[in-house]
């Protein structure tokens, strides 16, 4: 996944080196819910738990694990786990995490997603979690889904909890004086869509200094195609009007902890999206 694409991947790993620990410790702590999260708040959705079903002395490995707190929350449900993460930063305050809560069996390891099978040395998992603003910062998801299916062991799973190719496409403009969301990005372009930004989705006021992200669109048929060629059967695909996140500012309203659903007058969108695909043996 490097090659052509080194400048985006190096712009990338400086952004989420700038905000790991503004999203751990600072300004965009509260969005993270950290204290709560400290005092026991799962960040999973309910429907997670449920659709992976019990995790009790599995072995999970989450792909693009950030600062740790949704891996440590599979941690609490008896899972085995193991968080991936290409940003130095980002390790360094998942770590934090697992010390302050106690809990010393939880691995973090720094590696980008095309270098997991060498980092962790050819291990194999009962399940490979990933999602929540992953896949879009990967270009190739017939590579990532290779790496995958070496990653899983045969009958494991692989579970994704995503941002829905339909939200990925959208922007929200005024139209004599109303907010209007309609598409902005192309959903066949397979270059980046390269921003330059200052803040997080965290914190969009935070002084992180200018960054560039580069992310890239990925619909449904490509992510199943990839996964079904590399030896997944898709057991199960739930779409959700809700967000893991507040895309857009005065348009979305808080619906569960850790979600938010647009408000009343806009008509709903697929926002996200859970996907559990099981390696054939």
């Amino acid at each position: 996944m490097t090659g052509k694409y080194e400048k985006c991947f190096a712009d990338n790993l400086k952004s989420w080196n700038a905000v790991a620990q503004l999203h751990a410790q600072g300004s965009g702590a509260e969005f993270y819910r950290i204290e709560e999260f400290l005092q026991g708040e799962c960040k999973l959705g309910p429907w997670e738990l449920e659709e992976v079903g019990d995790v009790a002395r599995k072995s999970l490995l989450h792909l693009q694990c950030h600062i740790g707190t949704d891996t440590l929350s599979w941690s609490r449900y008896g899972a085995q786990v193991t968080g991936l993460d290409f940003s130095p930063a980002a390790i360094v305050e998942a770590e934090r995490f697992a010390r302050l809560l106690d809990i010393d069996d939880a691995r973090f390891v720094v590696a980008a997603v095309s270098a997991a099978e060498t980092a962790l040395n050819g291990e194999q998992f009962d399940i490979v979690y990933t999602g929540r603003g992953a896949i879009c910062w990967l270009p190739d998801l017939d590579e990532w889904a290779g790496i995958c299916a070496q990653l899983v062991r045969p009958d494991g799973i692989l579970y994704m909890e995503e941002t829905h190719p339909t939200l990925d496409l959208m922007e929200v403009i005024q139209i004599d004086g109303k907010q209007v969301i309609q598409p902005k990005y192309d959903p066949f372009r397979t270059e980046p869509v390269s921003e330059d930004y200052e803040g997080s989705y965290a914190d969009r006021n935070a002084k992180t200094g200018s960054q560039t992200n580069h992310c890239w669109e990925h619909g449904f048929g490509e992510i199943i195609n990839a996964l079904v060629k590399h030896g997944f059967e898709i057991e199960l695909l739930k779409e959700r009007p809700w967000a893991f996140f507040e895309p857009w500012e005065d348009v979305f309203e808080p619906v569960i902890p850790n979600y938010w659903k647009l408000k009343d007058g806009f008509v709903p969108l697929p926002m996200s999206y859970s996907l559990r695909a099981r390696k054939r043996c």
